[in-house]
C-alpha cells in the first residue's frame, strides 16, 4: 500500500500572522496536539531574529516547554550561522535552511546573492549542524518559477539540488513559493530529478495562491515524490510576488491533503478527525477563519442524515 510523510508546518510558517501577540503557551500547546496527530514531522520553530520577526522570537522557550513526542521530528529554521548555534543549544531534531534558485529571489527575501548562499552561508550552517549530529532539510525556494525572473530552467534547480545533496543535506523540499506551479510542469521539473537518485530524499511544498495546491500535491505524487509540505487550515506567510490579501492561508491545508489521499487509499498515518481538532484549535489562537475545505464540509466519508423532505427548487 501506497504512503506519503507529511511535513507540518503551521507553528514556523503560519503562526507569525496571528492577529496580535499568541502566548507561549497556546503555541506549545498547539504543537502538543499536533504531535499526537500521527504527523511525523513538524516544522516548530523559527532561530529567526527576533528583530525581523517577532511572533518568532521564543524559539527556545517553546522548544523548552513542548512535550516531544519520540515518534515526532522537529524541525527548527535557521537562516544564519548564530541561528543555528541558537538552535543547537535546544532540542531541536533538524535544522532548516533556505536557498533560492533565482538570483533575484535570493537578494530579495534572503539578503546575499546565490554564490554567496551556496559558498559561504549554508556550508557554515551546515557545518555546525553536522557537527552536532542533527538533521539538515532544505528549502529551495523558487523551484517552480520565479515572481521577479519568470520560469527558472530546470538545469538549474538540478544543478543547486545535486549541490545540495553534495553538502550532506537529508531531505530537499522544492518550493512553489508563489503559486505559480502547475501539474504539467511539476511533472517537468520532477522527473528528471527522481531520476537523478539523490542520497537526500525529495518533498515538495506548494502554496495555493492560484487554486492549484492539491493538483500539483497529485502531480508530484504521480511522479513518485512520497513527502509533501503542508499547513493546517492553510496557515502561511502571503508568498513573495503576490498581492498581501490578509488572510494566512496560502499553504495546502494538512487536513484537505490528508482528505485527499486516504480517500484514494493512500496511507498518512495521520488522524483526521484528531486533525480537524487542531484546525480549529488553530482558528481560534490565529483569531481568524482559515480556508481548509474539510474544517466546513468533513471528510469525504462523512454522512448526513436526510431531512424529512428535500426541498430542490
Amino acid at each position: 500500500m501506497e504512503e506519503i510523510t507529511i511535513v507540518e508546518c503551521a507553528p514556523r510558517d503560519g503562526i507569525r500572522l496571528g492577529k496580535g501577540n499568541i502566548p507561549l503557551k497556546d503555541k506549545s500547546t498547539f504543537i502538543d496536539e499536533l504531535s499526537a496527530t500521527g504527523l511525523r514531522k513538524i516544522e516548530a520553530v523559527s532561530f529567526v531574529h527576533p528583530r525581523i520577526i517577532p511572533q518568532l522570537g521564543d524559539a527556545e522557550k517553546v522548544m523548552k516547554l513542548i512535550k516531544k513526542n519520540p515518534r515526532v521530528t522537529y524541525i527548527g529554521v535557521v537562516p544564519t550561522e548564530v541561528a543555528c548555534r541558537r538552535a543547537m543549544l535546544t532540542d531541536i531534531d533538524d535544522i532548516l535552511v533556505l536557498v533560492s534558485a533565482s538570483e533575484a529571489f535570493n537578494q530579495a527575501a534572503l539578503g546575499y546573492s546565490l554564490r554567496e548562499m551556496m559558498n559561504k552561508i549554508l556550508p557554515s550552517i551546515i557545518n555546525v549542524a553536522l557537527s552536532e549530529g542533527k538533521g539538515i532539510r532544505a528549502y529551495m525556494l523558487t523551484s517552480f518559477g520565479c515572481p521577479y525572473e519568470g520560469k527558472v530552467p530546470i538545469m538549474k534547480v538540478e544543478e543547486l539540488v545535486t549541490r545540495l545533496d553534495f553538502m550532506h543535506v537529508s531531505e530537499i523540499s522544492l518550493v512553489d513559493s508563489s503559486g505559480m506551479a502547475d501539474p504539467l510542469n511539476v511533472k517537468d521539473l520532477l522527473h528528471p530529478l527522481v531520476e537523478l537518485k539523490l542520497g537526500a530524499n525529495l518533498a515538495v511544498h506548494f502554496h495555493d495562491t492560484r487554486g492549484m495546491g492539491l493538483a500539483n500535491a497529485m502531480a508530484a505524487f504521480e511522479a513518485g515524490i512520497r513527502i509533501v509540505d503542508t499547513a493546517i487550515g492553510g496557515m502561511c506567510t502571503t508568498p513573495f510576488g503576490v498581492p498581501d490579501h490578509n488572510v494566512a492561508t496560502w499553504n495546502i491545508p494538512t487536513e484537505d491533503l490528508v482528505n485527499m489521499f486516504e480517500s484514494m487509499g493512500v496511507k498518512t498515518g495521520v488522524d483526521l478527525d484528531l486533525l480537524l481538532a487542531c484546525a480549529s484549535m488553530a482558528e481560534k489562537m490565529m483569531k481568524r477563519k482559515l480556508t481548509g475545505h474539510i474544517l466546513r464540509a468533513g471528510p469525504t466519508n462523512r454522512v448526513f442524515q436526510p431531512p424529512q423532505k428535500l426541498k430542490i427548487s
